[in-house]
């Protein structure tokens, strides 16, 4: 049983406490498989515990007070001083709490030769530290509360095998692969969803790029799905020989009479022929499915060699290095990607690499499919 205490929550909330426990039987030891020349070894073992996570400000239950300039005041000719609340406590906060079950097999084979563990496990953290949203009403944007739960669970196993010993030369194996899933299980009060932003670049600072819904997984990106370049299909001609953009076409969020073939495409979710803000969606997911690894340890007298694998499968990645490099006005002055020189072109009009000499920028501020790349190594 721990006790744990923190002076970052209010004096009624200092203590957490987390109990623990684990049993296991070693079932090689029975008389019914003590003799066995093949198992040499065979243990179950169940496991469960919590712990606590205090990680907040060292003043976040308490509300801010500060005494700016601009809100002081003259009344009956005489100048008055005075603080305002610039940032929201919560009397109530408290420990987050994680607690885990694990269920596990471990068995030997052949003196030890080959060993295998396998691990199932649930993960279920409640009571999340988070910035939550508040009412507007409330005169601030955000406190922090406990809110909210999100579960992990999986498989996990590795096999250990001594493929060759003798007096000179030994060669061990060692391999190893998780299987794990993550939930958001609730949020802040009555919430469905939660957008996140990332801050590389004031002008991003803003814009969700991963939601948390209620439901799916935990590391969501969040954005447009791109559909490559306008064609000049897409297009009907003036008598000034202008391209104008088809009515039954969808506009990709700016001015339609601005939209020029080679310009990026975006897929039109609900349908209203313009993409906008209600077109975002989960366009990646950047928590690998699977986790691997395949250890070989080789041992010639007095020289040891180790040759090490390691690989993730089922992870997107999103390449903002192409914001850089594919668009001119993120970057101006930068160098091109080499890829552009594939890009849209009236030499080159099937290409899905939105055309240099974009029509409107706005095109380039918005997070999509076009920048996610499999991450899987």
């Amino acid at each position: 049983m721990r006790a744990d205490g923190s002076s970052r929550f209010p004096s009624v909330n200092h203590w957490g406490y987390f109990p623990s426990g684990a049993i296991a039987w070693k079932f090689s030891n029975e008389k019914f498989l003590k003799k066995s020349k093949v198992l040499s070894e065979g243990k179950l073992r169940s496991s469960y515990g919590q712990t606590g996570n205090n990680r907040v400000g060292d003043f976040d239950y308490l509300t801010r007070y500060f005494n700016p300039i601009q809100s002081n005041y003259v009344f009956n000719n005489e100048y008055i001083g005075n603080v305002v609340a610039t940032s929201l406590g919560n009397s109530k906060l408290k420990w987050e709490t994680t607690e885990q079950i694990d269920l596990g097999l471990d068995v030997g084979f052949l003196k030890q030769r080959i060993t295998l563990s396998a691990d199932i496990y649930r993960k279920t953290t409640k009571d999340l530290l988070l910035r939550a949203a508040l009412p507007q009403s409330s005169g601030f944007a955000t406190a922090t509360k406990n809110i909210g739960s999100i579960q992990n669970q999986g498989l996990e196993f590795t096999l250990n095998t001594e493929n060759i010993k003798t007096k000179d030369f030994t060669w061990n194996s060692s391999f190893n692969i998780s299987f794990n899933e993550s939930k958001v299980l609730a949020l802040s009060d009555n919430q469905t969803e939660l957008l996140s932003t990332i801050s590389w670049d004031t002008a991003w600072n803003n814009i969700p790029a991963y939601i948390a819904k209620i439901g799916q997984p935990l590391g969501l990106m969040y954005g447009y799905i791109s559909e490559g370049t306008y064609k000049y299909a897409d297009f009907d001609q003036d008598a000034n020989g202008n391209y104008i953009l088809k009515p039954t076409v969808t506009a990709n969020g700016n001015i339609r009479a601005n939209i020029k073939p080679g310009d990026i495409k975006y897929k039109d979710i609900n349908g209203d022929l313009n993409v906008t803000a209600a077109d975002y969606t989960v366009i990646g997911n950047g928590l690998p499915k699977h986790i691997g690894g395949f250890t070989n340890n080789f041992i010639y007298k007095g020289f040891d060699l180790n040759v090490f694998f390691q690989g993730v499968i089922g992870v997107d990645v999103y390449n903002e290095y192409k914001h850089l490099t594919d668009f001119s006005s993120i970057w101006p002055g930068g160098n091109y990607g080499s890829r552009t020189l594939d890009a849209w072109s009236p030499q080159n009009p099937n290409s899905t690499i939105p055309s240099v000499t974009l029509t409107d920028t706005n095109n380039e501020g918005r997070y999509s499919s076009y920048f996610i790349e499999n991450g899987s190594y």
